[in-house]
């Protein structure tokens, strides 16, 4: 297996864009300085050019005309606090070959996947860059296309956007593309600031990041139908109906707890993001870019998770994702003002903690660069132990994937928990055929 650079080199917008430095807003402010992406992994289809260099390249500098952010770099205001300096610099683009078949490769959240296919900052040759790039092209002829976004400014919403977009120019469809809207205004503190709730979540304290030693990760497949019973279960007849998300974040969260083996007594905490775009009054604009999310966390005794039925987990983390409306975020905003340059813990994961991120409903797989929508998205990185990524299940619509990482003595618990509780009311599969059939899956996509 041979990995060799083609090229590295930094791609600049094709026209003339704002030199300015922009404001970031104080939710900006408290996100994961850090890099995160996904692969994009493609199966050569004998189309004309198939994911041409050249193709590619001048496709991203026209994008980036339109993302002109993403061409900067983040830096330290007088005040302390971050700002984009629009400079046009460019984002950092790398071209490889690696002498391996794509059925040979384990599409999951790993360093080997990260080593191969995404750019590092030492190559880039700053951390302050806000989009990093490397297209590989394969033994077999395929491509895998992995993606390192600056969490500074961006969700995850802005940068699959982004994506849309360059896949967009690339096949030649540009009379559907909406320009992005860095408009951060609505995002001001107010004056003076008036802070209504408590906000746990963002408790200024030194980051401690858990280690990874010891752990696995694992991916579970959620069918549509799987999910319909599922909602059903937690909504428990109820006319106000759960989402997907919090039905499968609850029997999660009560699965974890029960594999974990925690004195009844312990408090866990449940930990997850939550869009507000449109929850705000007046809601942002669709396209709006930045980090336009918000933690939210829930609290119960061990106990209460373990012996209560499912519907009434499900019910405590529906109040809390419901709680978060105008005057929340608000209220959140002001807070973050008053405790301006503060460090938050935004990896602090503690035994009896889980943190959830989701992913579900973005256009995760609108991809298509002239050659095709991508075979496979897997995220590259797990940030750390006992963290959740929830994503719509590749090619089948209504169904959900989960992709957790914990110890090993907890994963067997946890799977074998997980397993019967999802499938009560539903078809009886064992573990072991569900793993399986994530393993089949996956090879058929690819």
């Amino acid at each position: 297996m041979v990995d060799e650079v083609l090229e590295s080199c930094f791609i600049v917008p094709s026209a003339e864009t704002p030199k300015e430095r922009l404001w970031l807003s104080n939710l900006d402010q408290v996100a994961p300085r850090a890099f995160a992406g996904f692969v994009h992994v493609y199966r050569n289809t004998d189309a004309t050019n198939f994911f041409s260099a050249e193709m590619l390249k001048a496709a991203l500098s026209k994008a980036l005309v339109l993302f002109y952010p993403l061409s900067g770099r983040y830096a330290v205001d007088s005040d302390g606090s971050l700002v984009l300096d629009c400079n046009g610099e460019g984002c950092f683009f790398v071209r490889a070959r690696l002498e391996r078949a794509i059925d040979n490769i384990n599409i999951q959240p790993s360093p080997e996947l990260e080593r191969l296919f995404v750019p590092s900052i030492e190559m880039a040759g700053s951390q302050s860059v806000m989009l990093m790039i490397k297209v590989t092209y394969l033994k077999c002829g395929g491509v895998v296309i992995g993606f390192a976004f600056n969490h500074v400014f961006g969700d995850g919403h802005c940068y699959f956007h982004f994506i849309q977009t360059w896949a967009k120019i690339s096949r030649g469809d540009v009379s559907s593309i909406v320009p992005p809207s860095f408009d951060l205004t609505p995002l001001r503190a107010r004056s003076p600031p008036i802070v209504k709730f408590d906000h746990p979540e963002y408790i200024p304290e030194p980051t401690i990041r858990s280690t990874l030693i010891g752990c696995m990760t694992r991916k579970f497949l959620i069918s549509k139908q799987q999910v319909r019973s599922l909602k059903t279960r937690c909504s428990n007849g109820s006319v106000s109906r759960v989402s997907s998300f919090c039905a499968i974040v609850s029997l999660v969260w009560k699965c974890y707890c029960d594999a974990q083996g925690l004195d009844p007594d312990t408090i866990a905490n449940l930990m997850f993001t939550v869009e507000i775009r449109d929850r705000l009054k007046p809601p942002l604009p669709k396209h709006h870019f930045s980090n336009a999310i918000v933690r939210r966390s829930v609290q119960s005794k061990v106990s209460e998770l373990t012996s209560n039925p499912l519907h009434a987990v499900a019910e405590r983390v529906k109040v809390a994702i419901d709680s978060v409306n105008d005057e929340y975020v608000r209220s959140l905003i002001d807070y973050l003002e008053i405790m301006k340059n503060q460090v938050f813990a935004a990896m602090k994961v503690p035994e009896s903690h889980l943190r959830v991120t989701s992913i579900s409903r973005m256009p995760v797989h609108d991809a298509d660069f002239g050659c095709g929508e991508p075979n496979l998205v897997s995220r590259w990185k797990v940030s750390a132990n006992r963290v959740v990524y929830i994503n719509d299940e590749p090619g089948i619509k209504g169904g959900m994937e989960v992709v957790l990482t914990v110890d090993s003595t907890t994963m067997h618990r946890f799977e074998k928990m997980f397993v019967e509780e999802l499938n009560t009311g539903y078809e009886k599969i064992s573990s072991g055929m569900e793993i399986n059939r994530y393993n089949q899956i996956s090879q058929s996509k690819l």
